[in-house]
């Protein structure tokens, strides 16, 4: 997903507008693979602050999730705001000196800004971050989903198992055995 910021670029204000679709049917960022269902479309738009552009807009898509309780595959969708700044990067003169670009003074946070070089900024690293960032932690097929019988293994979402699951804390039994003698010793 790339960006060409050359129409705004000599611009103070200047935005441009834009809607990116791609298929990223397996997204690896680091140890993380993310799967798309549908294209990751990204409307957004940039805008040149005469110190940095700054993109901003929403990441829609669906992921292949498996679910934390049941463990059957689903599909999550997933929408994402993004607001990234960004600078161009520094060149590095034939003398090995570096160069910033022209109206670049005050310094730079890295952690605050991305780079980019030439005319086009590149989405793919942000996009990416922010959609494996914005997957829960446990991801679920569906809200009410009961999950798996921890006796047996049942699927509940396909019916009862009729284990007798007892959820008492063993710590606390001694407080159930007084409850269920009615609270009588």
């Amino acid at each position: 997903m790339e960006v060409n910021i050359s129409s705004i670029k000599d611009q103070k204000g200047g935005q441009l507008k834009f809607r990116l679709v791609e298929d990223w049917s397996d997204l690896k960022i680091n140890e993380t693979t993310l799967k798309t269902i549908d294209p990751v479309v990204f409307i957004g738009k940039v805008t040149w602050t005469g110190e940095y552009f700054l993109v901003r807009g929403a990441v829609e898509t669906k992921i292949e999730i498996s679910c934390a309780r049941c463990l059957k595959p689903g599909k999550l969708p997933i929408k994402v705001e993004i607001d990234e700044r960004f600078r161009r990067a520094s060149r590095v003169m034939d003398d090995g000196y570096l160069e910033d670009e022209p109206d670049v003074t005050e310094e730079w946070d890295d952690e605050d800004f991305q780079e980019f070089r030439g005319l086009t900024i590149d989405l793919d690293e942000v996009v990416a971050e922010n959609l494996i960032v914005s997957i829960p932690i446990k991801p679920l097929c569906r809200k009410d989903c009961p999950g798996l019988c921890p006796m047996c293994g049942q699927d509940l979402n396909e019916g009862e198992c009729g284990c007798e699951i007892d959820d008492i804390n063993p710590r606390m039994s001694v407080l159930k055995r007084l409850l269920d003698s009615d609270g009588r010793q």
